[in-house]
């Protein structure tokens, strides 16, 4: 497995520093936790919640051949559950895209113990063997940041992404992809720019993405069963390739509902959290009824009328939705589909709207 070295550890200052604005104040000791892969259960009236529009939304989701899974939880309290076409409470589904959320958290952790400068740090610093960074001057601009808000303009399109897949070197051909635009100036979804956050970490902290995951955010919050795989040269996936249960998404969304804390906790840095799930660029259109559609760090953001919430979001309908002010975590899991990938994803969105949201209050 080809993962470099640690980078030189930053100096105890830069680390006490780091710690100190990430914010260490733990909440107090979630419901939710009775097992590593339990939660405490409730009834949905116990929590508030309107059983009978909950469970309209369950039968909505049944008439679905493509649904594996949906979760409630209210409350930090499980208020309903369902599994569906075969899936089970302990299997592992696909998550795609919404493995971006995870990696954002690790970039945050790394930033917090000193492994990384900060967001604004150029990626350059951790590719000096790219010749790119001197062959484009515009490239040497690529930060952190902008890699984590999609506005690197690395090129992906189909005919380049395919031909980096390809490649003995997927890293290296990323870096050598052009560039749509000027770092900063644009909005351009990118799965491989998500990869080179994977790369930074593995560069940065000596370990493997899926090691320094296990360590740092999954052993800590109870997820035990976990798969995430690599490419050609071992680094872990940036943005796709991890599987999680259902239960297990829904205890990532809920950590961060906590702002990063989790028994006394905080694993990851609160101060993170606020500016993963805060609007950095708008999206130019609603997602049918979600207003103010928008992008964090790796998590996408929105409005439902007064219901402001931020989600991952992975291909053909992979949700972990997050409601702060209703205390609520959405989450499905369904089998993508290439030929109806937005029609699957999209067709969640009236479910929240019309049932989900209004059982509990909103």
């Amino acid at each position: 497995m080809r993962i470099r070295s640690g980078m030189k550890r930053r100096s105890a200052l830069h680390l006490m520093l780091a710690i100190a604005v990430s914010g260490t104040a733990a909440a107090q000791r979630p419901a939710w936790q009775v097992t590593p892969s339990h939660w405490n259960v409730s009834t949905p009236e116990a929590q508030g919640m309107d059983p009978a529009i909950l469970e309209e939304a369950f039968r909505e989701a049944a008439s679905w051949d493509y649904i594996l899974s949906l979760l409630i939880v209210k409350n930090g309290y499980l208020v309903g559950e369902r599994y569906y076409n075969g899936c089970r409470a302990d299997a592992l589904v696909p998550v795609y895209s919404a493995a971006k959320s995870v990696t954002s958290a690790l970039v945050g952790i790394a930033i917090s113990e000193g492994f990384i400068d900060g967001i604004d740090q150029p990626i350059r610093d951790f590719f000096p063997e790219a010749p790119s960074f001197a062959q484009n001057p515009e490239k040497g601009r690529i930060t952190i940041r902008h890699l984590l808000t999609m506005q690197a303009g690395i090129e992906e399109e189909s005919r380049i992404s395919n031909a980096m897949k390809r490649s003995p070197d997927m890293t290296a051909a990323i870096l050598a992809a052009p560039l749509r635009f000027t770092p900063g100036s644009g909005f351009l979804y990118s799965t491989h720019g998500s990869h080179l956050l994977s790369v930074i970490i593995a560069r940065a902290t000596g370990k493997n993405t899926v090691y320094y995951a296990r360590e740092k955010l999954f052993r800590p919050l109870g997820i035990q069963s976990l798969r995430w795989v690599s490419d050609q040269n071992g680094y872990t996936f940036g943005g796709a390739g991890l599987s999680l249960t259902a239960r297990d998404m829904a205890r990532f969304g809920y950590l961060y509902l906590k702002k990063g804390s989790y028994d006394g906790r905080q694993i990851v840095p609160a101060a993170w959290v606020d500016q993963s799930v805060k609007n950095h660029r708008d999206y130019t259109e609603p997602w049918r009824e979600m207003r103010e559609v928008g992008y964090g760090f790796h998590w996408w953001t929105g409005r439902f009328d007064e219901h402001r919430m931020f989600f991952a979001s992975g291909f053909g309908g992979q949700w972990i939705v997050v409601v702060p002010d209703l205390d609520l975590v959405i989450v499905a899991a369904m089998n993508a589909a290439m030929e109806r990938n937005w029609e699957n994803m999209s067709s969640f969105i009236p479910v929240m709207y019309r049932l989900i949201l209004p059982a509990a209050g909103g």
